[in-house]
């Protein structure tokens, strides 16, 4: 355990991470922590959250609805077995 003093930056309040600590928790500069606290303990942990529109193909492709699709799909069927009035391409 080590002992680190509470500073002020600005409006915030700061404490430093030990190298070592930051290290061991596989944390580097930049690294995004959530802060959480239980009565007068605080713990600092790494945030899960992905960025806004950060998604996996695979991700992406799980959210689609197949009967949404399929309902679709039914809706226009009948217009790709009509014949073309003017310039359309099925």
């Amino acid at each position: 355990m080590q002992t680190v003093k509470v500073r002020q930056q600005g409006g915030a309040m700061i404490v430093t991470i030990p190298r070592e600590y930051a290290a061991a928790a596989g944390w580097a500069v930049g690294t995004e922590i959530t802060v959480k606290r239980q009565g007068a303990e605080l713990s600092f942990a790494p945030a899960t959250r992905k960025a806004r529109g950060a998604f996996t193909v695979d991700e992406l492709l799980s959210q689609i609805d197949q009967g949404e699709i399929a309902a679709l799909n039914d809706d226009v069927k009948e217009f790709s077995s009509v014949e073309s009035v003017g310039k359309e391409y099925w």
